[in-house]
């Protein structure tokens, strides 16, 4: 009974028709962003056009150069004097901080194991982050908590 209803029902339903298959005319065409800064060669007619925006574009930076340079000398700054605004990093020697705790060493031909400082034995780290402080669930020593390397 139930699939004579199912088949009744899908035979009724109409199929949607399937997309387009992607021509070059139906394809988006990729458009200039702002028409007046041009960004590809093919925007120009020709090489020409091109190399002379470029100068344009080199003789506008120029002048902005030369204004902003003649600006700092009227305000009293030396434009070429090297100093600039950045304050400089005070040397400080590297601060060596003594652990309270031991660090375990990794056990190279086994990943994921290292060995416990305290009882030498190996235990399985793997899925710790390195540097969490951690017990040996077998030491029975509460104290001997060691790093991860």
């Amino acid at each position: 009974m139930l699939l004579p209803c199912s088949l009744l029902c899908f035979s009724c339903t109409m199929l949607r028709p399937s997309p387009p298959s992607p021509t070059p005319e139906n394809l988006p065409v990729a458009q200039a962003v702002d028409p007046l800064f041009p960004n590809t060669s093919g925007q120009f007619g020709t090489e020409a056009q091109l190399k002379e925006a470029r100068d344009r574009a080199n003789a506008e930076a120029n002048a902005r150069r030369e204004r902003l340079q003649n600006e700092q000398l009227a305000n009293g700054i030396n434009p070429n004097s090297g100093t600039t605004d950045v304050i400089q990093p005070i040397p400080r020697e590297p601060i060596k901080r003594v652990s309270k705790y031991r660090t375990a060493r990794a056990i190279v031909t086994k990943p994921g194991y290292v060995f416990n400082p305290w009882t030498n034995k190996a235990v399985d780290v793997r899925g710790i982050p390195s540097g969490t402080l951690i017990r040996d669930p077998n030491d029975g020593d509460p104290d001997h908590k060691f790093r991860v390397p």
